[in-house]
């Protein structure tokens, strides 16, 4: 198969993992990173041997199949779109504009230009939720009717090298974290019809105490602590809990309840974190489950590029896809409202089918 190349567009904390990973899926030519610091450009350009470092601006005219769009998120519209514009494919980090009315734009935009839009989180194709969501089309668990998933850690001031953006309007652990659930939970249960929420700023202020903005002070304008109620089109009753304000638990990952069973999935924000396990109601405890595909080590973000690049070759259903972002982000703008109004808010869109990864395919492609 010809390579397909690739251009990265953004050059901070997230981007090394990224090139490792196309990189080493092999199918890649990475031909340039891009970034507004054209010193940190020229650095991760030579630690993964990328040919080119060039500055923003020159990206939209290289000769290359996709862009991955990997800088913070209040740019991503402006940068997404005009991706789209220069008539290359789209890949962006999370999430893909941040209001509904940018990302419904630049869906509009690339399906009159005949362009696909591919957006993180790509997690959902690593083995743990594959296997989840295998389990649960076969039967395993029978119907499920509710899910809970926890994803609360201590605030990232502690670890991100530039952590202020993470607590300005409109991020925070709901739009920074809350994709990973949401996503998860729509590609093994459906879309999700209604919502309601409570949260709460648990500390106005923020000390960081990473390098290099170590002492400095953050004020906080989004909620840090947020809870939500779901009703999904099936019938299924879920809750997401998301917070920066606990450093220390045990609930971390998802629960799905079944009439014959429960499941549980580890963090969706990883692709190496513990294993899946069923216990059926007649059985005496949890098994730990085989799973159905070998992507279940190291941290593999990018996943979804390489999906993208063999539905462009292929043909063949994208994934990690601009409509299944387009619901997510709508499912956590009405979380967001409810928040602030003290209501239940409908979701009006709907996600796709996202049907398992082709592994005959890929082990053709990657040679497993």
């Amino acid at each position: 198969m010809e390579k397909v190349k690739v251009a990265v567009l953004g050059c901070g904390n997230i981007a090394p993992v990224y090139l490792k990973n196309l990189k080493r899926f092999g199918i890649f030519d990475v031909i340039a990173c891009a970034d507004v610091d054209l010193d940190k450009a020229r650095s991760i350009a030579s630690e993964f041997s990328v040919p080119q470092a060039v500055e923003p601006d020159k990206v939209y005219d290289l000769d290359v199949d996709i862009i991955v769009n990997l800088t913070p998120p209040q740019h991503h519209y402006e940068i997404n779109k005009r991706v789209l514009e220069s008539g290359k494919h789209l890949y962006s980090e999370k999430p893909l504009c941040s209001t509904l009315n940018e990302a419904k734009e630049i869906l509009e935009l690339a399906e009159k230009k005949n362009l696909k839009v591919g957006c993180a989180p790509d997690t959902f194709l690593g083995a743990n939720i594959q296997t989840a969501k295998k389990l649960i089309e076969d039967g395993w668990i029978g119907r499920p009717f509710a899910a809970n998933c926890f994803i609360l850690y201590g605030g990232p001031e502690k670890w991100h090298p530039n952590p202020h953006f993470i607590f300005k309007k409109y991020l925070g652990p709901l739009f920074d974290v809350g994709p990973y659930c949401l996503t998860a939970l729509v590609v093994l249960l459906g879309s999700v019809k209604k919502v309601s929420g409570m949260g709460m700023i648990t500390y106005k202020e923020r000390l960081i105490t990473s390098e290099p903005h170590r002492g400095e002070k953050i004020e906080v304008e989004m909620p840090t602590y947020v809870t939500a109620n779901l009703l999904f089109d099936t019938g299924v009753i879920g809750n997401v809990t998301v917070s920066y304000d606990v450093p220390d638990t045990n609930l971390r990952g998802i629960e799905i309840y079944g009439t014959e069973g429960t499941l549980i999935v580890p963090d969706p924000n990883f692709f190496d974190h513990g294993r899946v396990y069923l216990k059926r109601h007649d059985d005496k405890e949890f098994t730990k489950m085989p799973t159905i595909n070998p992507f279940n080590y190291d941290n593999l973000r990018g996943l979804g590029i390489l999906d993208m690049a063999l539905s462009i070759k292929f043909s063949t259903p994208l994934r990690a896809s601009g409509r299944l972002s387009y619901h997510v982000l709508e499912t956590l703008w009405a979380i967001y409202t409810s928040t602030q109004e003290g209501r239940f808010v409908n979701v009006e869109s709907t996600a796709p089918q996202t049907p398992l990864l082709d592994m005959e395919l890929l082990r053709e492609v990657l040679c497993l």
